[in-house]
């Protein structure tokens, strides 16, 4: 079921995308060859599946809003991969964009994504203009200096660093966890049901946490070929993770727990509608890539 929801999710956002994006000029062969390749699009999931118990919105502003999310994780993951941040060379199973079309072109092409980001919501006919400015507020405030951008800061901020729990926990939330929390609570534009939304948050953060954490597990248990990147960058850059914070057992044991929680937290709502995101924690915390 799952597997389904999530193909039928990414035909439909890559296609938007696809056709958002163009092909004119050298940029956009270098945003679309980013933004296009294999992708498991969980935060386009979030957004879908957020939605579904959201009656003030259309399917067409979900793949809107979907697709502006994507645009904006493959921005982060061209600039995380550049030299001067992480220093990757392999990403979704192929060359980083910085590899493949140079450094400079690399930057200009994740500039690009964010801002095409922000104008395919400006250009929803769907979304009335509060919806577009709540949107648009959700998705800056989740990856500006006091999110994602800040995260990534600290996260290159304390490489050879001994931190503690909630060092690392604060970490992950920030530079991964907003814009999973971003993702379910797009799909909440509209609606104004306030103790729905507490509790959706409460969701967003435990998984967006799980996801993370899950991420530094599957870099010490995987391989390349399963995950499509490299599995020795943290290792590499002395990055701090959960692991080396607290050991293997203790990141797979907290992965599962956030997981069941979160699943408790929105099973208080007792909608049906919600069995999506109930899958979806389920999977960000057991998934293999």
């Amino acid at each position: 079921m799952l597997k389904e929801f999530l193909s039928q999710v990414r035909d439909q956002v890559s296609t938007n995308i696809k056709k958002s994006i163009g092909k004119t000029n050298p940029i956009e062969i270098a945003m679309s060859y980013s933004a296009l390749s294999e992708s498991k699009m969980i935060r386009a999931g979030l957004i879908f599946a957020s939605g579904k118990i959201n009656e003030g919105i259309s399917n067409n502003s979900l793949i809107t809003l979907a697709s502006a999310i994507e645009l904006i994780h493959t921005y982060s993951l061209i600039h995380d991969d550049l030299p001067c941040m992480d220093d990757d060379d392999f990403r979704r199973g192929k060359e980083s964009c910085h590899i493949k079309f140079g450094e400079a072109n690399a930057v200009l092409a994740g500039d690009a994504l964010q801002t095409l980001a922000y104008e395919m919501v400006c250009n929803d006919i769907d979304l009335d203009p509060d919806k577009k400015i709540n949107a648009i507020k959700l998705i800056s405030s989740a990856c500006g200096k006091n999110g994602m951008v800040y995260g990534q800061f600290l996260d290159i901020e304390n490489e050879s660093k001994e931190i503690n729990k909630e060092i690392i926990e604060n970490i992950h939330s920030l530079k991964t966890g907003k814009l999973i929390e971003c993702a379910v609570m797009l799909g909440q534009v509209g609606n104004n049901i306030s103790q729905q939304n507490e509790i959706l948050l409460k969701f967003s953060k435990k998984i967006g946490l799980a996801f993370q954490i899950t991420d530094d597990i599957l870099e010490v248990i995987s391989d390349e070929k399963t995950l499509g990147k490299n599995i020795n960058s943290d290792r590499k850059n002395q990055k701090s993770t959960y692991i080396n914070v607290l050991g293997i057992d203790e990141a797979i044991k907290r992965s599962k727990e956030l997981s069941k929680s979160a699943i408790l937290d929105i099973s208080i709502l007792k909608l049906k509608e919600a069995d999506m995101l109930i899958e979806l924690a389920k999977y960000i915390s057991y998934r293999e890539r």
